[in-house]
């Protein structure tokens, strides 16, 4: 019992390792795409994202956690089946690229008064949002690998019911700290 819970904590630190290297290389990927750009691309972006901070259109809080919640819908639905996770991978990814092309891109267009806009626009609700993701990434995978193993017949479906079932309240969870992120997005919107 006790091997068989090291092995499962040795994979599961595994699959967060990966996870996370995974959103580190999907954020530098961005951030690289972003300063890849011609200039004349990265002049028309830069004035794009100028304009649309200057305008400060009122986005309510639904479309907010509607923005982030999509993501970590198709991430769990991954979970559920192994063609699924090719989806969830891809969700988690563009996630992260789009983390680092945003950051990259306020940083060109602001200069270094864009670190700080970064930090007070966009950190904060991704202390929230990038650990949620990770999480759900990370759980997509551990469970889609962990109904996979074999046993009895009766001990199986219980296991797989309890694990089913921490799945789904590891989602729930998920959806609490989207929603924190989210409220944190509109308040910074409001200030």
């Amino acid at each position: 019992m006790k091997r068989q819970k090291r092995r499962t904590d040795k994979q599961l630190q595994r699959i967060i390792g990966i996870v996370c290297l995974s959103f580190l290389l999907g954020t530098a990927g961005g951030a690289l795409l972003a300063n890849l750009l011609p200039q004349g691309q990265q002049g028309q972006l830069s004035a794009f994202l100028q304009q649309a901070l200057a305008d400060g259109d009122e986005i309510s809080f639904a479309a907010i956690f509607w923005k982030y919640l999509k993501y970590d819908i198709i991430i769990w639905l991954g979970g559920w089946m192994q063609l699924g996770l090719f989806f969830a991978g891809a969700a988690f990814l563009f996630r992260s690229v789009c983390v680092g092309f945003t950051s990259a891109m306020m940083m060109a267009a602001y200069g270094m008064k864009g670190v700080l806009l970064s930090a007070t626009a966009f950190l904060p609700q991704n202390l929230l949002l990038i650990p949620c993701y990770i999480l759900m990434m990370s759980a997509c995978v551990y469970y889609l690998l962990s109904w996979q193993e074999e046993g009895g017949k009766r001990t199986l479906k219980r296991e797989k019911r309890r694990k089913q079932l921490e799945y789904c309240i590891l989602f729930g969870g998920s959806v609490l700290l989207l929603a924190a992120a989210s409220g944190v997005e509109r308040m910074l919107l409001l200030l």
